[in-house]
């Protein structure tokens, strides 16, 4: 039986990825008509559905870095409070002894001083339980072993959240490296909103490494800003995040039946009105995937995650109660479709080729590259990455595979997925 679920899946994923490219290679070939109204005189040009998808595509681009330039030059207008009630920083871990030190010694290096760092380990742990031992000798520190709610990170923030009573919550993975200035800043942001969610770096620090952190500057970051821009949705996750106590506990804390506990908890946010903030500057290191199994393993959890969070958002839908609760279910569903139809860029590629407009398929092939090019050096000038290397003229590649990624994910999800999950390694 588990031979034939396998030949199922692959049989089924092949098809639903060849009937994604064949649906973008037949609707590339629809002429449309793009009427510009000048004033003066309406100017009519005849365009195939290829052609106005790639010139679109990089106006998109082009016009989302614009957007995220401007609101990073103004995140850090705040002024830092060092001061202004307890933060109870949490880090939840599971078998990350190698990397806890990250977290830990860079939340005691933070220029906010009312500060506890609280490790959250998995009963079943014992290596990352004796580690988080060692380091609750340090000031400041202090180690809890979920008992209450073990298998699940969202498990583990509830019942450290349940044991605590600062004002404050912080949530942080082992192995982010937490700027000095981001509790302090994010502080001072929280004094008139909610949630505060910080910038996460993958540290490119190798081909694959370098990759991942590209695709979370244009995905993560570029990506979301013209959503960001018409709605009032922002992306709160479950690290590099500050909250209000009463905000996490008026949505009632991460759900633990989620894959995607942060995904779903934004949705939560945005449908209970709570006013989330980005703060961009003073970005956390992480520890990127090593190799192309873990990134595939790892999208493909996000994916699946994404799925589900779908699926329980149009399961909860009450539209006559607010829009929010429709508004919820079409971001949802814009950022899985989306997620799946980045295939066809291939298709479009071939579309142009065959009507012999190859050449404008350099426009976003240029915003994609240039964009993320910039911000790399923008980062390394800053002191937060090392400096680009060639790794960059591969981008675009990460679209179709992060495609792909998405479409065995949802196929998965709605066939044949029963809970697993998948952990990347992490080195020290």
């Amino acid at each position: 039986m588990p031979a034939v679920r396998g030949w199922a899946g692959r049989t089924g994923f092949a098809l639903l990825a060849a009937g994604v490219l064949l649906f973008g290679y037949e609707a590339g070939f629809v002429l449309m008509e793009v009427r510009l109204d000048l004033f003066v005189a309406v100017l009519a040009i005849g365009l195939l559905q290829a052609e106005f998808a790639v010139l679109s595509f990089a106006a998109f681009i082009l016009s989302s870095a614009a957007v995220f330039a401007g609101w990073s030059a103004r995140s850090c207008r705040y002024d830092p409070l060092h001061d202004a009630g307890t933060v109870t920083a949490i880090v939840p871990v599971y078998r990350d002894a190698a990397v806890l030190d990250r977290s830990v010694r860079s939340l005691r290096n933070s220029n906010y001083q009312d500060l506890d760092i609280l490790v959250v380990c998995e009963p079943d742990d014992a290596p990352t339980i004796e580690r988080a031992k060692e380091l609750a000798s340090l000031d400041g520190v202090d180690y809890l072993i979920n008992t209450e709610k073990p298998g699940s990170k969202a498990g583990a923030i509830n019942y450290a959240v349940s044991r605590t009573d600062g004002e404050y919550v912080a949530i942080h993975d082992a192995d982010e490296l937490v700027h000095e200035g981001f509790l302090s800043l994010a502080v001072a942001k929280l004094q008139d909103a909610d949630v505060v969610q910080g910038r996460t770096v993958p540290e490119p620090d190798g081909f694959m490494e370098s990759l991942a952190y590209y695709e979370s500057v244009l995905l993560s970051y570029v990506s979301r800003r013209i959503l960001y821009v018409f709605t009032d949705f922002k992306m709160a996750a479950s690290r590099a995040v500050v909250m209000r106590r009463e905000a996490l506990e008026s949505v009632g804390g991460y759900d633990e039946e989620m894959l995607t506990e942060d995904f779903f908890f934004a949705y939560q946010c945005y449908r209970n009105r709570l006013d989330v903030r980005e703060l961009l500057d003073a970005p956390s290191r992480i520890d990127a995937a090593h190799n192309i199994t873990d990134w595939w393993g790892q999208r493909k959890r996000w994916m699946t995650g994404y799925a589900q969070v779908l699926h329980r958002l149009i399961a909860t839908i009450r539209p006559v109660t607010d829009y929010r609760n429709l508004f919820s279910v079409a971001i949802g569903a814009s950022t899985v479709v989306g997620s799946l139809l980045m295939l066809t860029i291939l298709s479009k590629f071939a579309v142009l080729v065959v009507a012999g407009s190859g050449a404008l398929f350099v426009a976003p092939m240029a915003a994609i590259t240039g964009v993320t090019l910039a911000i790399h050096w923008h980062d390394y000038r800053r002191g937060l990455v090392s400096a680009p290397t060639y790794v960059w003229l591969l981008v675009p590649l990460l679209l179709p595979i992060y495609s792909l990624s998405a479409i065995k994910a949802v196929f998965e999800y709605v066939f044949s997925w029963s809970g697993e999950w998948y952990r990347v390694s992490k080195k020290a």
